[in-house]
């Protein structure tokens, strides 16, 4: 049926893609400036900015509860859990933008856009998923909260794990916030250009970021309140940030009115 259902769109002849509303001057020097600090903060300067010891340290029953069933022996460790976390990566990193973003270039093709059509696209979807990274980053760092391996790990234990910076990271979810605003920003961007398959990234998208989130936990690297809130938060910043930021551009339309002392012109610019 979902064959059927992408071939009668296919064969459809579709008007060409909207133009959305950016500008050169604005969006991609602060994309690059939000990237550039998203990679300074975790590659070069997160030992010095992560807490080393918990600052919201206690649990709950949720969370507790729900790490039992993906960890039933709830015992400490210096790094989490390697196999889920390496699959989590694997998924959020590779095969998720590699899928999202081959289906904005499917779709420009197919719709008659051009190639600066889907570079546009990839910058619009880049910039609301590095806004949302920005803010879990600085949320992560203040926030302080220990991750589930470390719930009774000696500092002995700790420190001789990949990333001991990493440690009381967890609050909110970086994997499960990237994952969701990457699926919702592509989606909404595909929806505001008109692509006639843009509901591919949905259907295509959520499943690939609810695994990589799902991982998180069953990897003891993240509370489920801490997917919960990135999950979130992630919708949130990738649906409002293009629509109201990056909406189509209205049509020109201008009409001329009798007036007292001559003509009046009047419309949408």
């Amino acid at each position: 049926m979902l064959a059927v259902l992408v071939a009668l769109s296919l064969s459809q002849t579709a008007p060409p893609p909207q133009e959305l509303r950016w500008d050169p001057r604005v969006d991609i020097p602060v994309t690059g400036a939000l990237v550039t600090g998203w990679l300074l903060s975790e590659l070069a300067f997160k030992k010095d900015l992560g807490p080393p010891t918990c600052r919201w340290c206690e649990t709950n029953g949720f969370d507790v509860a729900v790490r039992g069933l993906f960890v039933p022996s709830m015992q400490p460790s210096a790094s989490g859990i390697s196999g889920p976390d390496v699959a989590s990566n694997v998924i959020g990193f590779g095969v998720l933008p590699v899928a999202l973003i081959g289906l904005d270039a499917l779709f420009t093709w197919r719709d008659g856009g051009r190639a600066d059509t889907f570079l546009v696209d990839v910058l619009l979807i880049l910039e609301a998923t590095f806004v949302s990274l920005s803010v879990n980053q600085v949320v992560k760092f203040a926030v302080g909260r220990g991750r589930p391996y470390t719930v009774g790990a000696s500092p002995e234990l700790l420190a001789t794990g990949r990333d001991p910076p990493d440690n009381n990271l967890s609050f909110f979810s970086g994997h499960a916030n990237y994952a969701f605003v990457l699926v919702s920003s592509a989606a909404t961007v595909a929806t505001l250009r008109g692509y006639r398959l843009a509901w591919l990234m949905w259907l295509v998208g959520l499943p690939l970021a609810t695994a990589t989130s799902v991982l998180r936990i069953a990897g003891d690297k993240h509370w489920a309140t801490d997917v919960l809130v990135g999950s979130a938060f992630g919708v949130a910043v990738g649906i409002l940030l293009p629509k109201f930021l990056h909406g189509r551009v209205g049509p020109v339309t201008a009409r001329l009115s009798p007036m007292p002392n001559g003509l009046g012109i009047s419309g949408q610019f």
